[in-house]
């Protein structure tokens, strides 16, 4: 079968590939820097790395370094030995001197500085365009230029070839150069040169690039791909675009792929041939540059998107591209025949060699979330929101026999070994055998209908996951399990799975696990080490890892430990987060996951998860987990001597006057897979009693004020995201010369002056030391201030979005629950039941047409007014934040309920009344979607949900409107019957299930919501 295929290519993969050639560039895992992050400029036309581990970029407006979290930029205002903006090539040398070309001459890096390498004898003065650079076996630097080929020699250009056509490309191949120009290569050696001209009709195309990659020499032009065959250069067999585009850029990584770099598009060949032409993505578009780091990450600097870091990840994720009509993705399951089979949130589909079919429309189903799926044969079961449907063969059948269900959701299918098929629905459990339904309730000792998944054992026992516990089916009845070992009462039950050895592993909405072993649950929380997730999915892998997946993402953890930490052997156990949906700290790859809980959410098939998300079907191989192993560079930069910033130079003297007591220090960790993973510590020896760790490692700074006199060492040392140390900290030395109230010559000079004045001069030097302790507090005093202001505007600063001004998520988290805490004791004091705080989440309607038609600064412009809008709505005690991209979440104080239509069409209207000034002759008008939510939801629950569900519940809400035709607000309020529980089990499912439930109503504005 073809999906047979596509398994076995997939578990094919090589796990220790820098870029696997066997994945499509949209399934590595991209990251990108441009002008926003602190590129100089958004063009990237040459990438190097020099000996320490930093990054080089040149651009069209300077050079920037980079260390994966923030650049440093050179410009020849800033470094006057740089002699022009516009970086054309670099090249780090053995001597980790950094060669740099311009459009105005040759330059060179060392601990010195920059300084400009010109020309020598009789050009000596002039100015003169230099291109590639390349260095020969024999260790000699060539720099093409218009006039020829250009040897460096004592820090000075001296022309070795002169050439009647300009230089445009250069190689060293062996001991022989080759010189790429307009219409023909030039191949010098030993004194001979041989002319390869290109084919007849070229004489005007423009050699740009030379390289020798896969058994071949290959020659990008002007005109498209060459490669020399023959004794002749012949254009590229692959045919458009490669035969006839320009060529911008062409690179060999590690593993064998060949990069071209088209003005358009990105090619990847392999053994000569194009393996894929990559379209339809930003960091492939006109491609400059290309490069290959140690740790395997292969850089693209491009024309229009600046610098994009690709590397291989640990995914594949299968949507649109593969013809996914919908990429929401409630279910996935593997037939028997070896097929993959997805339901989405509009019907059922089939993936036969790499790509999806769909096979069944949602309109076609009775309700168009394919939630749960069983495929048998030739036939697939599938469980909507509103009962079940059969696919046999190409027919699709309700049938009647099951309408007992009809309206239900159906969470899992299951047959079991004696043939009978179980249906765990939102009225309770169903089993249908030989021809006949039976249902499972209270009555048969089923105390909550909502069930959720099912699990057969190796040794045949039917175990049920509820919203109220465990249970086990024994006949005709029910049993509730695990009150007596151990498990929470009424425990919301999302996963089960069953290890080798018979243990069980349950997950539950709370974003527990837990772990029957010596019949005795143990719980597995974030007091354990298990990272924050609510288990939808749960397995095992064959190296030993349990395996949770859920809507945070995807996390592993060794089983030896659990089960050690149930023996209590240990007190915690180390879970790693491998996919997370937010793109958190030491939460590995950023990626959607995981939807739904129940049975059909996932499964593992040959060392690779197969689970559905929101944004297609995400593969990932438990086996090829590969991080990198070098161990990174700890570098201190510089120094902040009162004042003056210094170069970190440790040859330099560092011995420092006597009122240099307030220091910074600006230190790096060289580590770029995921470099905002990173662990940094320092210490003052001297001063400083341990090591302390960097909290927030983007920062990488620290400040030391008013320090005694004395000797000290600076250091600094890290780990990179696989937990991999420096071999040894960076050190700076320095001595701090004292006062000569500080020294000891004056403290003998005193001694003495006492012991002869010991009665005159006694009430005369207690005033003296008065004196002196005065001024000493008062110097402390005024440090203190000084380190009181400092502190204040760096947290001031950490707490705000620098481009609106607005306050951000990290101020959030600090406010919000103070802020509940204080509302919630004025409420009660007050005896003001109808008031409510109310968050808003706001959104700017279609804000992507914005940059694509007026550009990025013109989207800035507009997030700026947007803000400023939203300020002018808001009264004393409300606050903003940016909440994230074109979103913005607005806290309102308490205020009565009846409020709420009055405030959401004010804003709405504040926004579309609005003139938005984008930089054009004329302003455009824009709209908003507001999901609203009250706080609190329950009055005789709070403090149960947490001001995170609560805007996620504002989310649903502006998704709401969003799915509604954007422009109005809507909010999700409880009726009377409503429960804290019912909406935690709802929040995992969509919006249909907290209407559907009949315990919350939505409120909206028209259009939104129908009256």
């Amino acid at each position: 079968m073809p999906w047979v295929v596509l398994l076995a290519g997939l578990l094919a993969a090589a796990p220790l590939a820098a870029l696997d050639p066997d994945k499509a560039f949209h399934h590595y895992v991209r990251n990108t820097w441009s002008i926003e992050e602190g590129l100089p400029q958004i063009s990237a036309l040459a990438i190097a790395q020099d000996r320490q581990g930093y990054l080089w970029v040149g651009t069209q407006a300077g050079l920037a370094r980079f260390d994966g979290v923030r650049f440093s930029v050179y410009t020849p205002e800033s470094s006057p030995g740089l002699p022009g903006v516009w970086i054309q090539d670099l090249l780090v040398d053995p001597e980790n001197r950094l060669w740099v070309s311009t459009y105005r001459g040759l330059a060179v890096r060392d601990h010195q500085g920059f300084r400009e390498v010109r020309l020598a004898g009789a050009a000596a003065g002039t100015v003169t365009d230099t291109r590639d650079l390349v260095r020969t076996a024999a260790g000699e630097l060539l720099v093409a230029a218009p006039q020829g080929v250009f040897r460096v020699r004592d820090e000075e250009l001296e022309l070795a070839h002169p050439m009647s056509r300009p230089v445009t490309a250069l190689l060293a191949a062996g001991d022989a150069l080759l010189v790429g120009q307009r219409g023909q290569v030039l191949r010098l050696a030993g004194g001979v040169t041989e002319l390869m001209p290109l084919p007849e009709g070229d004489e005007d195309t423009v050699v740009t690039e030379l390289i020798e990659a896969q058994g071949r020499l290959w020659a990008g032009t002007s005109g498209g791909l060459f490669h020399r065959e023959g004794g002749e250069w012949k254009r590229h067999e692959g045919g458009e675009p490669l035969s006839r585009a320009p060529i911008e850029t062409l690179f060999e990584d590690s593993d064998g792929n060949l990069w071209v770099g088209m003005v358009e598009n990105l090619a990847r060949l392999r053994n000569g041939r194009v393996r894929e032409i990559v379209t339809d993505e930003p960091a492939a578009a006109a491609v400059r540059a290309v490069f290959e780091d140690r740790e395997g990450n292969v850089w693209f600097g491009g024309q229009w998107e600046g610098l994009t870091r690709v590397w291989n990840g640990w995914t594949r994720r299968y949507g649109k591209r593969e013809g996914l009509a919908d990429p929401v993705l409630w279910s996935v399951a593997r037939g028997t025949d070896g097929r993959l089979w997805a339901g989405s949130n509009s019907g059922l589909s089939v993936m036969e060699g790499g790509a999806f079919r769909q096979v069944v429309k949602g309109s076609d189903l009775p309700h168009p979330n394919a939630y749960t799926l069983l495929p048998e044969d030739d036939t697939v079961w599938i469980g909507t929101r509103r009962g079940l449907a059969v696919l046999r063969g190409d027919r699709l059948e309700r049938p009647a026999e099951f309408s007992a269900f009809r309206g239900a959701q159906i969470n899992g299918i299951l047959r079991d070994h004696r043939g009978a098929l179980w249906f765990a629905t939102t009225q309770g459990l169903y089993r249908h055998a030989r021809g006949e339904l039976r249902g499972f309730g209270p009555g048969d000792g089923l105390r909550e209908t909502r069930t959720r998944l099912m699990l057969e054992t190796h040794d045949g026992r039917l175990l049920l996951g509820t919203q109220a516990g465990l249970f086990e089916v024994i006949g005709d009845r029910v049993e509730a399990l695990g009150a007596d070992q151990g498990l929470p009462d009424n425990v919301d039950v999302t996963a089960i799975h069953e290890l080798p050895g018979g243990e069980l592993v349950i997950g539950t909405l709370t974003e527990e696990v837990f772990l029957l072993r010596n019949d005795r649950w143990t719980r597995f929380g974030a007091a354990q080490g298990m990272p924050v997730n609510s288990a939808f999915f749960i397995t095992h892998d064959r190296q030993g890892y349990l395996w949770v997946a859920g809507i945070r993402g995807i996390q592993r953890i060794r089983l030896r430990d659990m089960q050690a930490l149930a023996d209590g052997e240990i007190a915690r156990v180390q879970g790693e987060m491998l996919l997370n949906e937010r793109g958190d700290r030491r939460g590995g790859q950023k990626g959607d996951c995981c939807n739904g809980a129940g049975n059909a959410k996932g499964f593992l098939f040959g060392g690779d998860l197969y689970l559905p998300t929101r944004s297609g079907l995400v593969v990932m191989s438990t086996e090829g987990i590969v991080k990198s192993e070098i161990a990174p560079r700890s570098l201190i930069e510089r120094v902040r001597v009162g004042d003056a910033w210094r170069e970190a130079d440790p040859s330099a003297n560092w011995r420092l006057g006597q009122d240099d007591r307030d220091l910074s220090f600006d230190f790096t960790l060289l580590s770029f897979q995921d470099p905002k993973s990173v662990e940094l510590r320092y210490r003052l020896v001297g001063y400083d009693s341990d090591w302390r760790e960097l909290e927030d490692v983007t920062r990488r700074s620290v400040n030391y004020t008013n320090l005694p006199p004395g000797s000290y060492v600076f250091e600094a040392i890290g780990a990179n995201s696989a937990g991999i140390w420096s071999p040894a900290p960076a050190q700076l030395g320095f001595h701090i010369q004292p006062r000569f109230h500080e020294t000891g010559l004056f403290q003998l000079l005193l001694a003495g002056l006492l012991g002869s004045l010991v009665f005159a001069g006694y009430r005369r030097q207690q005033g003296k030391h008065l004196r002196q302790r005065e001024a000493l507090e008062a110097l402390v005093s005024q440090r203190t201030e000084a380190l009181e202001v400092a502190n204040f505007r760096l947290e001031e600063a950490s707490q705000t979005d620098p481009l609106t001004g607005l306050r951000n998520r990290r101020y959030l988290a600090n406010q919000i629950p103070a802020d509940i805490a204080y509302y919630d004791r004025e409420v009660v004091r007050r005896a003001s039941p109808g008031e409510v705080m109310v968050f808003a989440l706001v959104d700017v309607d279609h804000f992507k047409a914005v940059n694509d038609r007026h550009g990025h600064t013109a989207g800035d412009r507009v997030l700026q007014q947007f803000a400023q809008v939203l300020g002018q709505l808001v009264r004393t005690g409300d606050y903003i934040a940016r909440w994230g991209g074109e979103e913005f979440l607005v806290v309102f104080r308490p205020m009565p309920n009846r409020h709420l239509p009055i405030l959401g069409e004010r804003i709405r209207h504040a926004i579309a009344n609005h003139r938005f000034d984008v930089g054009t002759d004329e302003p455009i008008s824009l709209t908003c979607s507001i999901g609203f939510i009250e706080c609190p939801l329950f009055r005789d629950a709070r403090g149960s949900l947490g001001w995170e569900q609560m805007v996620e519940l504002a989310d649903r809400a502006l998704y709401h409107v969003k799915a509604h035709g954007r422009n109005g607000w809507a909010a999700y309020r409880p009726l009377p019957n409503a429960d804290l529980p019912g909406l935690l089990a709802a929040l995992q499912s969509g919006e249909t299930d907290l209407l559907a439930s009949g315990k919350f109503e939505l409120l909206g504005s028209d259009g939104v919501v129908a009256p």
